[in-house]
C-alpha cells in the first residue's frame, strides 16, 4: 500500500492505520501473565506468597490503571465500577471485621482489579483476542499429553520438574476415579486443572476455529474438552458440559435468528416446572445431577443453605476471609461455591457487585450485532464465560483460576462498544475505529450490496 503525496491527509491516513497495526500487537507482559497463571513456582516474600502471575500483576497494576483512567482503554464502563466497588467495600470489610490486614488486602486488590484490568486494558482489538485465544489453545497442546501421562500413571510429572527448580505446589494425592488419576497439572488442584483447560471450547471452537474448516474445527475442540476432563471433577465438567450444549444448540439450530431467545424461554419454563412438578427444587435437582457421588451433592445443597444463611445473618460486612459461618458440626468449613463465598466473606454489597460485574459485561453482548467474524468471537465469549459461571455454582475460584476469571471477563469489555468498518473486508488484521480514511493508490470497490460512504470505507490492495 502506498500513500498519495500530494495532500496531507493521506500521511495523516497511513499513520492511523500503523497506530491501529502497532496497538495490535499481543502486549509480552500479557504473554508472562498468560504463562506465569500455568507455572506453579512459589516464593515467599515477607510473609506474602507471590507466584509468577501475581508477580506480572504487581508490575502492570499501575499502569493498566492509569490507562483505565485516562481513558486510554475507552469510556469507563459499568463493570469497572463495578469491580472497583468491589474492591473498595472488601477493604473495608476486611478492616471492620478483621483488622487491617495489608497483606491480604493488598493480594486481593491485585488479584481482582489487577487481573481484570490485564484483559480490560490491554486485550482491545480482534487481532488481540485472537492471539490471546490462540496462546491458550498452544498451552493446551503442550499440556494435553502430560495430562494424559499422569491420568495413568499419577505421577506430577509437571510439579516434579519445577519442584526441581524451586518450590512447587504439592501433589494433592487425590483417589483415582473411573480407574483414572485426577489430573493436576501445574495447578494446586485438580479442580484448577479442569476450570481452566476445559474453560476454552467456545474460544477455540469460535476464534481459534473461525473459518477453519468442520474437521479442523472439531479435533481442537476434542483436545481442550478431553484435557479439561481429565480433572475428573464436577464442578469442571460443568463448565464443559454447557459449553458443547450451546456449540450443538447453536450449529443444529443455525438458521433460526431467534435460536438464542427460544433456549432461554425454555430454560425459563423448564426452572418452572421443575419448581412446581419436584418436591426439591431446580437448585438442588440441578446439583444432584452434576456431582460424582450423592455426598458431593448434598455437601454443595448444605453449602447453599447455611452459606446463604451466613450472608443474611452478616449482610453488612460479612464473616471476613476464613471466618466462621454458622454450619452442622459435620459440615467441612471449605464453601465450594465462588458465586456466594464473596458475600459470606464481606458481605452482599459485594455480592451484588459481582454479579453486575458479569452481566454487566455479558448483558450487552447478547444484544450486539457484528459482521461474521466478531459475531464468531462474540459467541466464542460469551460461551466460554457462560460455562465458567455455570460452574462457579459448584466451585470456588481461587488462586490461578481466580485470577483467570477476572483476567477473561476483562477481555471481553472491548466488543461491547468496538466499531467495525462495514464496506467490504479489509486486509489490516483489525477494522480501524469508525471514521478513520485508509488510502491507496488503487480506487476501492464498494460492496456490492451497499453504497460506501466517506465514514464508512475499505482498503484494497
Amino acid at each position: 500500500m502506498t500513500a498519495r503525496t500530494s495532500p496531507s491527509r493521506p500521511v495523516q491516513g497511513n499513520l492511523a492505520v500503523q497506530g491501529i497495526l502497532q496497538s495490535s500487537r499481543f502486549p509480552i507482559l500479557v504473554t508472562v501473565f498468560i504463562l506465569g497463571l500455568i507455572i506453579p513456582l512459589i516464593v515467599n516474600a515477607g510473609g506474602v506468597r507471590l507466584s509468577v502471575y501475581r508477580i506480572v500483576l504487581l508490575v502492570l497494576f499501575f499502569p493498566a490503571l492509569f490507562k483505565l483512567l485516562s481513558g486510554a482503554a475507552g469510556r469507563i464502563k459499568t463493570s469497572d465500577i463495578a469491580i472497583i466497588v468491589i474492591c473498595l467495600w472488601s477493604t473495608l470489610a476486611i478492616l471492620v471485621v478483621q483488622g487491617p490486614l495489608i497483606e491480604t488486602i493488598g493480594i486481593l486488590i491485585v488479584e481482582t482489579l489487577g487481573s481484570y484490568l490485564i484483559g480490560r486494558c490491554y486485550i482491545r482489538t480482534p487481532t488481540q483476542f485472537l492471539q490471546m485465544s490462540r496462546l491458550f489453545f498452544f498451552i493446551i497442546l503442550v499440556i494435553f499429553p502430560l495430562a494424559v501421562f499422569e491420568s495413568l500413571t499419577g505421577r506430577e510429572l509437571i510439579l516434579q520438574v519445577f519442584d526441581m527448580v524451586g518450590t512447587a505446589y504439592p501433589a494433592a494425592n487425590m483417589d483415582k476415579r473411573m480407574g483414572l488419576y485426577r489430573a493436576q497439572g501445574p495447578f494446586a488442584h485438580p479442580i484448577h486443572f479442569g476450570l481452566f483447560f476445559g474453560a476454552f471450547i467456545g474460544l477455540v471452537y469460535y476464534v481459534v476455529g473461525y473459518g477453519r474448516q468442520i474437521f479442523s474445527r472439531f479435533w481442537r475442540t476434542a483436545v481442550v474438552a478431553v484435557t479439561g476432563a481429565l480433572a475428573l471433577s464436577s464442578g469442571p465438567l460443568t463448565a464443559l458440559v454447557a459449553q458443547v450444549y450451546m456449540i450443538i444448540w447453536d450449529r443444529v439450530l443455525i438458521q433460526v435468528k431467534s435460536r438464542w431467545y427460544i433456549l432461554g424461554f425454555l430454560a425459563i419454563l423448564a426452572y418452572i416446572v421443575i419448581d412446581v412438578l419436584s418436591n426439591r427444587n431446580p437448585f438442588q435437582i440441578f446439583i444432584s445431577y452434576l456431582a460424582f457421588n450423592t455426598d458431593t451433592a448434598y455437601n454443595r445443597i448444605y453449602i447453599w443453605i447455611y452459606g446463604t444463611g451466613s450472608i443474611w445473618a452478616n449482610p453488612l460486612w460479612g464473616v471476613g476471609i476464613d471466618g466462621y459461618w454458622s454450619r452442622p458440626y459435620w459440615m467441612s468449613p471449605s464453601a465450594d461455591m465462588f458465586w456466594i463465598v464473596p458475600a459470606m466473606r464481606h458481605g452482599i454489597v459485594v455480592w451484588i457487585g459481582y454479579f453486575t460485574l458479569f452481566f454487566s459485561i455479558t448483558g450487552p453482548l447478547i444484544f450486539r450485532k457484528f459482521g461474521p467474524r466478531l459475531h464468531a468471537y462474540r459467541l466464542g465469549f460469551l460461551t466460554t464465560i457462560f460455562g465458567l459461571f455455570m460452574a462457579g455454582w459448584t466451585v470456588h475460584y481461587w488462586d490461578a483460576t481466580f485470577a483467570f476469571f477476572m483476567f477473561l471477563l476483562g477481555s471481553g469489555v472491548w466488543m461491547i462498544d468496538y466499531k467495525e468498518i462495514e464496506a467490504g473486508e479489509t486486509p489490516l488484521p483489525d477494522s480501524p475505529p469508525e471514521g478513520t480514511r485508509i488510502y491507496s493508490r488503487f480506487p476501492i470497490r464498494p460492496s456490492p450490496s451497499r453504497l460506501e460512504t466517506p465514514q464508512k470505507r475499505g482498503t484494497s490492495k
